[in-house]
């Protein structure tokens, strides 16, 4: 069971507030008895509606001249915040190694509408114009000679991006306990502390030291190192990270909070404590019963991607006022208490803190993979169909690309249909591509490359296709920086057995989505039974237009395609017939002279009052030939192809695809040669 405690128990000061906590312990008590409460997983972490309403420059990069002039190794942030005036009191130490020789000027990001008051240490003077602080250094600096630049200033911090940084209220309710907390998601942080702050630059540590109200408890990054009451009726509160961390991820949440914890013991032997702060009026047994199931979220995914990153320090969770979550490393924000929010969050502190996208443009690699691993929980706790349950539910709109092109609004950046959702089956269909051993394989081997450092789609794609053997381009192009889904078409016959015990099965696929989208290749479930026999197998689609020869020792009577859905897609099977699924009102004879030079016939049956198509594709899946098909009466027809396109030019040797189809009721294809 947990333990309850008070985080400030080492003053004697706040022995009154453990009062708060006895009722809490009784409610725990019974929090098994609850029932878990329906919850619905299809739901960003970060609500489309708050992006918008929360706009601002914030979520714009800034144009920074000197990007790779230095290396930022740690941040000393003490901030004095006054609730009652919602004005901060800052003085940060930026600790920076020269990437270049002859440094003599440096440029932070931080917000114009701060106040910089004075730079010190290694800074000469200032300009703070346009979200940029220009600091000109009291010398000249070579490549490895470190130095410090102290900023101190003071302002109310503009809200934007996601948050930023917000004063507020419990529930955003004013009759409630004040709340401040911050989201910094992706260019925020410049907004309450002067940074560098691009996702790239992750500095080695940091320390944060908050003072405010004594009433409240403040909560940050790592591991608590100590609580100072002051005279004026505030308190200082320091935390240390010993891990590398980027500008968005440093986070504070302060208001009257119920507090618990408990340790989390590790495979290993090694332990670590789990922190949990919640408003005393959400501490409900079934709101405390979901976050104490965070223990067991960190054991299934140690296991799928190795131990928890941040082992040395701590996983908590702290509410906040906002409508979402927030992955903020070693304590996330909650404003969503769901257990699939939990998992998500928690799931972010491999994929998206521990491995970071190297700019936002490559965002998925982040919330694609805490996505992912929402399914990955669902089937660890309750099976593998609810695994692919949940994938199946994740399917929008795919009319963009996962890579993000335009990064200049969160909107731009967090679209959940492509960058959560569409990202998400990335991972579960390279998943089936490259097979569980490579694929789980794959992510140790990238969490093991890139712990602590930022990385892109090609650093992923790079690993996997190392682990797995074969390039992936193919398959990167297609699902990260291409646009659409395929749209299958299909049908199949069976045969009779023939003298030897066989069956020739023929399954016809098609990709009919628009010519503006690309040709999917895809490997393909099929499953054939006849009730008592059964065959499961793979077939790898690449073309428009492909057929595919089956030989069973048995008659199938049905046929499954991707029954578990590995593939995102739409697929309709065209057709059926007793014994098979065949088009019902024409029939495809075999065409000859084939191979053919000069001309070839294909002869087809057809039902009265046809109407329909004859094309040709080349084996690409380009269409090269079409002509339209009219026939009043039921009879057997005859088509003929000179072997020339639609423009008259002629066609060189190779394999072409000949179908016939018609609307409503399907197509029907087979493989014609040009041998000259």
């Amino acid at each position: 069971m947990a333990e309850f405690k008070d985080v400030f128990s080492n003053n004697t000061f706040f022995e009154g507030i453990m009062k708060k906590f006895t009722l809490l312990i009784s409610i725990l008590l019974l929090g098994s008895t609850f029932a878990q409460v329906y919850e619905n997983t299809n739901v960003p972490c970060k609500p489309i509606s708050e992006m918008a309403s929360h706009y601002s420059a914030l979520a714009k990069a800034s144009q920074r001249a000197d990007i790779f002039d230095y290396d930022v190794h740690y941040y000393n942030i003490e901030l004095d915040i006054n609730i009652d005036t919602e004005i901060i009191y800052g003085n940060v130490e930026v600790h920076l190694l020269p990437e270049v020789d002859n440094l003599e000027s440096i440029q932070l990001d931080f917000a114009s509408g701060m106040t910089v008051d004075a730079v010190t240490v290694n800074g000469a003077n200032f300009n703070h114009f346009s979200d940029l602080l220009s600091i000109t250094l009291d010398g000249s600096y070579n490549v490895g000679e470190s130095l410090v630049v102290g900023i101190q200033y003071h302002g109310h911090p503009l809200q934007g991006g996601f948050q930023a940084f917000a004063f507020g209220h419990q529930g955003n309710n004013p009759s409630r306990p004040p709340m401040i907390s911050t989201l910094s998601e992706p260019y925020g942080a410049r907004s309450w502390w002067p940074c560098k702050d691009v996702p790239t630059d992750k500095a080695d540590s940091v320390r944060i030291s908050l003072t405010t109200d004594a009433a409240f408890d403040a909560v940050s990054n790592g591991m608590l190192v100590s609580e100072t009451l002051n005279s004026d009726d505030t308190k200082t509160t320091i935390w240390e990270h010993k891990y590398p961390i980027t500008t968005y991820l440093v986070s504070l949440a302060i208001t009257d909070y119920t507090y618990w914890t408990e340790m989390h013991h590790f495979a290993d032997g090694d332990s670590m404590p789990l922190e949990y702060w919640m408003y005393p009026s959400s501490a409900t047994a079934p709101m405390v019963e979901r976050w104490n199931r965070t223990a067991g979220m960190i054991d299934i995914f140690s296991d799928y991607f190795g131990k928890y990153p941040f082992a040395e320090e701590k996983y908590g969770m702290a509410q906040f006022q906002w409508g979402g979550a927030m992955e903020h490393q070693t304590c996330s924000s909650m404003g969503s208490y769901g257990e699939n929010t939990i998992a998500h969050e928690l799931a972010h502190q491999w994929w998206g803190d521990l491995v970071t996208c190297s700019d936002f443009h490559h965002i998925w690699i982040n919330e694609g993979f805490a996505t992912y691993s929402e399914a990955l929980y669902w089937g660890a706790v309750n099976g593998e169909e609810y695994y692919h349950a949940h994938m199946a539910s994740k399917v929008n709109d795919v009319n963009s690309s996962v890579y993000r092109p335009d990064t200049s609004s969160v909107g731009a950046i967090f679209s959940y249909s492509m960058v959560y959702q569409k990202g998400a089956w990335v991972l579960h269909m390279l998943r089936h591509v490259v097979g569980d051993e490579t694929f789980f394989g794959s992510l140790r081997a990238y969490r093991d490359e890139f712990a602590f450092l930022t990385a892109s789609t090609e650093d992923f794609q790079g690993v996997v296709e190392e682990v797995w053997g074969q390039d992936l381009e193919w398959f990167f192009d297609q699902w990260i920086y291409g646009i659409g889904i395929p749209s299958y078409r299909w049908w199949w016959s069976a045969s009779e057995l023939d003298d030897s015990g066989n069956s020739q099965v023929l399954v016809h696929v098609e990709q009919v989505q628009s010519s503006a989208l690309p040709t999917f290749k895809m490997p393909i479930d099929l499953s054939l039974s006849d009730g008592n026999n059964e065959s499961n197998m793979v077939i790898w689609d690449s073309l428009r237009v492909q057929d595919f020869s089956i030989t069973l020792d048995f008659v199938p009577t049905s046929l499954t395609f991707d029954e578990n859905e590995w593939i995102l897609k739409s697929a309709n099977q065209v057709a059926s017939a007793e014994g098979g699924f065949i088009p019902e009102s024409f029939k495809l004879n075999a065409a000859y002279p084939n191979p053919f030079n000069g001309e070839v016939n294909i002869p087809y049956t057809t039902g009265p009052n046809f109407q329909g198509m004859l094309t040709i594709y080349n084996i690409r899946g380009s269409e090269v030939y079409t002509t339209s098909l009219h026939h009043a009466a039921a009879a057997e027809y005859e088509a003929h192809w000179n072997g020339r396109d639609n423009h008259g030019v002629n066609l060189g040797s190779g394999v072409y695809i000949a179908t016939i189809s018609s609307a409503g009721n399907g197509s029907i294809s087979q493989k014609i040669s040009i041998l000259k």
